[in-house]
């Protein structure tokens, strides 16, 4: 009675074992999950790689900027202020003693390591030439690397507006006159020769110029 009662109890289990067993196999069969060899939406992600620092652009064209004198005013206006940055190592007013660096009342102009009083590094002194328009521009952009081994150690106006109203205060203090340059030439216009027209369209006909009376 009892190996017939345990054999009950057995096929039972079996019969539950077999039965989840079932219900799996069938529910994989209804809900069958189908994902496909590639995703049906992979966004595309442009990495823009930039080809080293830009090129350095032409120097500022100051015979155009200063020529106009409101413009000019703003422009010392603004170098007044961009000054701050350099009160620490020097002095702009005349007579003005010298700190770390010289004074700089009549920088513009001037011969470069020439105010008296101060002592200018050997690379200072052997630099040469005015602080001029151009001389100033690229010392002020990058002092280290304009006179290697000079005691300057800021570095520098990288900002062009900055350079520019800084350079145009400059000579705003100095009584020394150095003449404006000439205005830089307009960039010439890109010629257009060499395009085809679009099509079903007919090449325009030269414009026939008239020549100068002898």
């Amino acid at each position: 009675m009892s190996d017939l009662r345990n054999n009950s109890i057995l096929g039972a289990l079996l019969a539950s074992v077999l039965g989840v067993m079932g219900v799996g196999v069938l529910a994989e069969g209804v809900i069958h999950p189908n994902y496909p060899e590639t995703p049906g939406y992979l966004p595309e992600v442009s990495l823009e790689t930039g080809g080293g620092p830009a090129s350095p652009a032409g120097p500022p064209d100051f015979g155009r900027l200063f020529a106009d004198e409101a413009q000019l005013t703003a422009l010392v206006e603004r170098g007044e202020r961009v000054h701050a940055q350099c009160v620490s190592c020097h002095t702009f007013d005349a007579g003005g003693a010298n700190g770390q660096g010289p004074n700089l009342h009549d920088v513009f102009g001037r011969p470069a390591a020439s105010h008296a009083g101060y002592e200018y590094s050997e690379a200072m002194q052997g630099h040469g030439g005015n602080w001029d328009y151009l001389a100033l521009n690229d010392f002020l952009r990058s002092p280290a690397a304009t006179v290697r081994g000079t005691k300057m150690a800021f570095a520098g106006l990288r900002d062009d507006e900055e350079r520019v109203a800084m350079i145009a205060y400059l000579r705003s203090i100095s009584p020394n006159s150095v003449s404006l340059p000439a205005p830089l030439p307009e960039p010439a216009a890109e010629a257009s020769e060499g395009v085809a027209p679009p099509e079903g369209e007919a090449a325009p006909a030269e414009a026939n110029t008239p020549t100068a009376p002898g």
